[in-house]
């Protein structure tokens, strides 16, 4: 199957994304309030680009299972992640004013997306759409795995973690191995090469929400 190589692609990759200090200290519960609403706010920002890219890449999608499938990633998933967002700002950070600019890591990251999802082969589009549904199970399932108590951001790593949305996540490996299958050597290394390059936005994304960083 093409995913299990592509996750072999990025094996570098994701030790460095579970070694990071984001991931560390939201697994632990010590990760700053401060740097966490930072995270969400931009990640709001990333969802609303990440749906379009999903909504365009599914009418590019050959087969009508496919196309649901992503239509339905783009409008659910996208919805549990807002409600997040919203529930999570309302109880720990009632004052906390959201950005309508998207931070240079976010900028970058869904810049790239929207434009696989425009100008890309189908293939690749949904293999540059593939980490952000397989590495944040990763996260969720290894922050999980730790179990600490009273953790102020348990609600997020629920999400990530539970069964509705490794369905999801399976789901959307299925239809990368359909594909996949169906493709030529030569898409399948530009498939390999759209995988990686997301799964490194990714790790720029939190490296990104760490440090604050905005624009100069």
């Amino acid at each position: 199957m093409l995913f299990n190589k592509m996750r072999e692609t990025v094996s570098d990759l994701m030790n460095k994304i579970h070694d990071q200090a984001f991931n560390r200290e939201l697994a632990n519960g010590s990760l700053p309030l401060q740097k966490f609403t930072f995270y969400l706010a931009q990640d709001a920002l990333y969802l609303a680009d990440f749906s379009k890219a999903l909504a365009l890449t599914a009418s590019k999608l050959p087969h009508d299972h496919q196309t649901e499938y992503f239509l339905e990633f783009a409008m659910n998933a996208i919805k549990a992640e807002r409600e997040l967002h919203a529930n999570f700002l309302k109880k720990h950070s009632p004052t906390h004013n959201s950005t309508h600019e998207q931070s240079p890591f976010c900028f970058m990251y869904t810049n790239y997306l929207l434009k696989m999802a425009n100008t890309a082969p189908v293939e690749e589009a949904v293999a540059s759409l593939l980490p952000c549904f397989w590495v944040y199970q990763q996260v969720g399932e290894k922050a999980l795995a730790k179990k600490t108590i009273n953790n102020p951001y348990q609600e997020w790593i629920n999400l990530y973690s539970n069964p509705k949305f490794n369905t999801s996540v399976d789901s959307a490996i299925t239809i990368l191995n359909e594909l996949g299958e169906t493709t030529s050597e030569y898409t399948k290394k530009k498939m390999i090469t759209a995988f990686r390059r997301a799964t490194q936005l990714e790790y720029n994304f939190w490296q990104g929400a760490y440090a604050l960083e905005m624009w100069e």
